[in-house]
């Protein structure tokens, strides 16, 4: 236990969380993992060759062990109800898609080429792909899975699943082009795609991929919530109204499929029919009570939702009270890391004093307590999700923004903010996701006074504004780059188990992600470059070890985290769930989900 502010006073340290984290940065190429379904499962265990690179486990961090794990003597039958992000949505476009919500929909509908069976295991299996090979260090072969289906739905009306939709999924992110050609910044995944070199159909279920240059992370990159297999057909026809979002467009592979949507967070889904593996559920149903947690409490008590998580501890602690015995509770850290973003290429931003005043004028730990009751942690850039690949809390908090000293980061900040001109700056127009404010009524609020209070002369509006609005000022660099803007609020989950992928994408000055914040520093430039051919996962830990203090004193490189807050889950103890880990799960839900229907907390069910 180190001595600082967060354990000092509440004696909690991130490894207590065990149903929050995951065994942290285990490189599936890098192990050559072997990856099958779970013993009673019906599907063909998958199998994986040794990649170059010694084998090794990661730190684990925690398991999720809670009374609701799925066992043996699981029931098959329930409709799952639980609440929804509400209208929190991009686009409908896996390939062109980063919102959490929407990966939550791809992983019930569609499969990746492979996926993630368990996080905690650092165990891959098979998904579109059933099983791969990889004969030398730059050339993988994938066989599509036996039998795989596409969903019944126009107008790929549940043909079979083949060699080429791998293909088309792997060509069309590394163009990051549309059908006509035209390049559009929001495939997202573009630079991590450059790796492969060339994408061959060898017939109707083998697909040779052959790398550019070594790839420790491709199976990684492979595995990640939004990087599913599309077909052809669905492109074609809905390539230029995914931005529409109807239940129509969103055609899978996978267990379940999307039956019902509405724009405001109300979906329904069944079980896919022509589904031939496991799938315990017989669907799954939302309703957008995101930002009403009285009216979720009250859902939750009557059994009319089967999960809820209170954002107010006195809430928490009064059900676990009066449920005791029925109920079950995980605490599990968010898997979307609070912070924001700015664009540092060009002024005002570009003046790193300006945008360091604002990063140590933020008072982290206060935002903790006022925010989520002291349930959460201040966080650097690589969160405590992945501990094992950043810096330990001693190291962090001798960083600025987030020292105990906070008379000290005021002082710095106040200093830079005069000595770069900040009282002429004039007014600063701060964004708030809506569903960030609703969720933490007056967060827009608690930032402008700490900003306001802290630094002469600055006057700051904020705007609340939707997911989908900020997202399209980030892409096109409109947090900085001449105008005075800057936005704080929930940025995007995790997408992988190590987080050497993310970090490569937003902080290497080659790479696509990276346009969107533009602060170059030449030497994490030399780490991430070094990063992405590295094989030994040990050496990929110390570089990003190397590199987070340094993105941190650049105050986050276009991306100054703030904190993760802690979910407390609330479940009934009819519902049983697989691993609770900080990551989209929802791939595994057909397998590790399921009701006890015998449970006496079932009795008085609505229906």
């Amino acid at each position: 236990m180190e001595s600082n502010y967060w354990l000092r006073r509440h004696r909690l340290s991130r490894r207590r969380f065990v149903g929050g984290t995951a065994v942290a940065g285990v490189g599936a190429a890098a192990l050559g993992l072997v990856g099958c379904g779970d013993d009673d499962d019906d599907e063909p265990t998958a199998t994986a060759t040794t990649a170059t690179g010694t084998a090794t486990s990661g730190t684990a961090t925690g398991t999720a062990t809670a009374t609701g794990t799925a066992a043996a003597g699981k029931q098959r039958g329930g409709v799952v109800r639980q609440t929804s992000a509400n209208n929190t949505w991009d686009t409908f476009d896996a390939d062109r898609s980063r919102f959490t919500p929407f990966a939550t929909v791809l992983g019930l509908t569609n499969h990746g080429v492979v996926e993630w069976e368990s996080f905690t295991d650092a165990k891959m299996r098979g998904g579109f792909a059933e099983s791969w090979e990889q004969p030398d260090e730059n050339t993988f072969v994938f066989k599509v899975r036996e039998g795989l289906k596409w969903h019944n739905k126009p107008p790929v009306n549940g043909r079979a699943a083949n060699a080429n939709d791998i293909k088309l999924f792997i060509e069309r992110n590394k163009a990051g082009l549309t059908l006509d050609g035209q390049e559009d910044l929001n495939f997202y995944r573009k630079t991590a795609f450059q790796v492969v070199d060339t994408v061959e159909a060898v017939d109707e279920s083998t697909v040779r991929v052959t790398m550019a240059s070594p790839a420790p992370l491709f199976l990684n990159l492979l595995a990640q919530p939004f990087t599913k297999v599309q077909a052809r057909e669905a492109i074609e026809a809905f390539e230029k109204e995914y931005q529409n979002f109807a239940a129509r467009l969103v055609i899978g592979t996978n267990a379940y499929i999307l039956d019902t949507f509405d724009a405001q967070g109300e979906l329904t889904f069944s079980r896919n029919p022509d589904w031939t593996g496991e799938a315990w559920l017989d669907g799954f149903a939302y309703v957008p009570l995101f930002t009403d947690n009285a009216a979720q409490q009250a859902a939750f008590e009557q059994k009319q939702l089967d999960i809820f998580s209170p954002r107010s501890k006195d809430v928490l602690d009064d059900l676990n009270e009066r449920f005791k015995g029925k109920i079950y509770e995980r605490a599990i850290f968010s898997s979307n890391p609070m912070a924001g973003t700015y664009y540092g290429g060009a002024p005002p931003w570009s003046d790193q004093r300006l945008i360091g005043a604002f990063f140590l004028t933020i008072d982290r730990r206060a935002l903790v307590q006022q925010l989520f009751q002291g349930r959460g942690v201040i966080s650097g850039n690589i969160p405590p999700t992945q501990a094992a690949f950043g810096i330990s809390e001693r190291e962090l908090i001798q960083l600025p923004g987030y020292r105990e000293d906070r008379a000290k980061d005021l002082a710095e900040a106040k200093a830079m903010w005069e000595a770069a001109g900040g009282p002429s700056l004039g007014e600063v127009i701060m964004d708030i996701p809506d569903i960030w404010e609703g969720a933490y009524s007056g967060v827009s609020g608690i930032l402008k006074t700490q900003f306001e209070s802290n630094l002469t002369g600055l006057t700051v509006t904020p705007k609340i504004e939707t997911y989908a609005t900020i997202t399209t000022k980030i892409v096109k660099q409109e947090y900085g780059n001449g105008r005075n803007n800057i936005w704080y609020g929930w940025i995007s989950e995790l997408t992988d188990i190590e987080p050497t992928g993310d970090f490569v994408q937003r902080y290497n000055s080659k790479t696509q992600g990276w346009q969107q914040f533009g602060v170059k520093v030449d030497k994490v430039d030399e780490l991430t470059d070094k990063l992405q051919v590295e094989f030994d996962i040990e050496k990929r830990k110390a570089l990003l070890k190397e590199a987070v203090p340094i993105v941190i004193e650049n105050y986050g490189m276009g991306i100054p985290y703030n904190m993760v807050n802690i979910n407390n889950v609330l479940y009934w103890n009819y519902m049983k769930v697989g691993e609770g880990v900080p990551f989209v799960t929802s791939h595994n839900w057909h397998t590790t989900w399921w009701m006890d229907q015998k449970d006496p907390t079932f009795s008085g069910r609505p229906s």
